[in-house]
Formats: C-alpha cells, sequence, structure tokens
C-alpha cells in the first residue's frame, strides 16, 4: 500500500505519521488497498474541534473518502479510519 500524508500549512510529527500509516495498515485485513491519500488540516474556527483529516482510500475500481474533526489529529485520524472501514465492509458484502 502507498501512503502518502500531506499537511497543509504546517509540519507533521512522526509519531503522527507512524500512528496514521500502522492505523491505515490494519485496513488490510479487509481488502487489498492500492493507495491511502491522507490529508490534515487545521481549521481556522474559534471551535477547540479544529484539526481535520481526510483520508481517500483506493480499492480496486473503488475510491472511498472520509474526513473528521477533532481536538486532536490522532482522534481524527481514528474516526475517519474507523469510518472507511465501515464504508469498505458494506461495499464488500454489496458485492457478495
Amino acid at each position: 500500500m502507498e501512503i502518502t500524508i500531506q499537511s497543509v500549512n504546517f509540519e507533521t510529527s512522526e509519531s503522527l505519521n507512524a500512528y496514521i500509516t500502522k492505523k491505515l495498515g490494519k485496513m488490510n485485513r479487509f481488502t487489498e488497498i492500492r493507495v491511502a491519500e491522507v490529508q490534515l488540516k487545521i481549521l481556522n474556527t474559534a471551535e477547540k474541534s479544529n484539526r481535520e483529516v481526510g483520508v481517500k482510500l483506493h480499492v480496486g475500481d473503488e475510491l472511498f473518502y472520509a474526513s473528521k474533526t477533532a481536538e486532536k489529529f490522532e482522534d481524527a485520524a481514528s474516526q475517519a479510519i474507523e469510518a472507511l472501514e465501515r464504508q469498505v465492509i458494506k461495499a464488500k458484502e454489496k458485492r457478495h
């Protein structure tokens, strides 16, 4: 799986990149993922939940996307990846 992590207007830490890579690696138990594109943003809002993580997965011919916002990037990434797991499982069930 090819993983691309892009941060908008800031530098990410190695630990955050490793966390996201590890979480995405666990997705391979559901299906074979070719490419995962992750975009990290800090939203310009007054709310505490201003960390946004968007994840796009290329699985075969299909494309899955989820975006979540939380106080910490790790929480937003976990929520987005969980949403993608549900999408992938649902699509797999429809095929069979």
